[in-house]
């Protein structure tokens, strides 16, 4: 059951995007970024509606290149004298691929303390499926080979947010068919403002990293730790249940079944890990944890609970 102290639900801006990886954890969003809609005045809404619905009807070039100056200079505030285009990024921001292309943004930006915001564009009809996860791979390979942390990737109706460490990447994207509902800007709209703001691309100072990069790289560290304590429990859970369960395992007859230490090994990391799972399923509310006849008769957590009470407190 979510609660206004749930993360996802403070922060409706972010679950409303789509995600690839961990690229920022919900617990971390209150250390960074604020929860409250960002003030949107009426002839920018204007603008940017006008933006999209020309995007929408056609896919020229024009029409596109248009759609980047509205979102990028006008909503985000990233100053256009800020920004190479085209021919004007420098030949040194390309990246020689595995493929022989050499790759370079088609726009790029560059704010104070060496901020840096490529930008990629491309024609498919979709980013990430199909034809269209070649054109991740190039943008993630660039990043790579750069140092950069973050990129953005669009093809007018997608815009996706790369970030790609030494073997891991993560994303997060938007679709302009969903940035308004009922004639207003949406919470995808809001998750554009809050993340890619000049405050939230620009370091405090040199080599300091920015908000957003902080943000994270706090989630990789945070990922890091989880992940070592999560299997130091589970190795710990997985031994206490075969201890508990030795009496009745050294009576199962070899005649009915041949099983070896490391049969039982696995059978038990395997049942912890479904608890885990559910577990998990639970607490973000993918399982009707709500639903009284579930949580009497189904949940962990419900079982959990139930266990607690009876325990009295001990």
């Amino acid at each position: 059951m979510t609660t206004n102290n749930d993360p996802l639900n403070q922060y409706s801006w972010w679950s409303s995007l789509k995600h690839g990886g961990m690229l920022i954890s919900p617990a971390r969003l209150a250390n960074y970024f604020p929860a409250e809609r960002p003030n949107i005045p009426h002839y920018l809404a204007d603008r940017l509606r006008t933006a999209v619905q020309a995007q929408q009807g056609s896919d020229s070039e024009k029409v596109q290149s248009a759609l980047l100056d509205t979102v990028l200079e006008d909503v985000l505030g990233l100053k256009a004298d800020q920004w190479a285009k085209a021919t004007n990024v420098s030949p040194s921001w390309g990246q020689r691929l595995i493929t022989g292309e050499n790759l370079r943004p088609r726009r790029l930006w560059q704010g104070p303390h060496n901020a840096v915001l490529p930008l990629f564009t491309d024609e498919v009809k979709q980013i990430g499926v199909g034809t269209g996860r070649r054109s991740v791979a190039k943008v993630v390979e660039w990043l790579r080979k750069s140092q950069q942390k973050i990129a953005l990737l669009t093809n007018g109706s997608q815009w996706r947010l790369i970030h790609a460490g030494p073997d891991y990447e993560a994303w997060c994207e938007w679709e302009i068919g969903l940035w308004f509902e009922e004639g207003k800007p949406s919470s995808q709209v809001d998750a554009l403002i809050h993340l890619l703001n000049p405050e939230s691309l620009r370091p405090p100072e040199a080599g300091k990293p920015s908000k957003l990069i902080a943000a994270i790289q706090d989630t990789r560290k945070g990922q890091a730790e989880l992940s070592a304590n999560l299997g130091e429990r589970v190795r710990l859970a997985v031994e206490h249940m075969i201890h508990s369960s030795a009496e009745v395992i050294d009576q199962v007859s070899p005649e009915v079944a041949a099983i070896t230490p490391r049969d039982i090994y696995i059978a038990a990391t395997r049942l912890v890990m479904r608890c885990v799972v559910v577990l998990f399923a639970e607490a973000r509310g993918l399982l009707p944890i709500a639903d009284p006849i579930y949580n009497d008769s189904y949940s962990l957590q419900g079982l959990r609970t139930q266990l607690d009470r009876m325990a009295g407190g001990r």
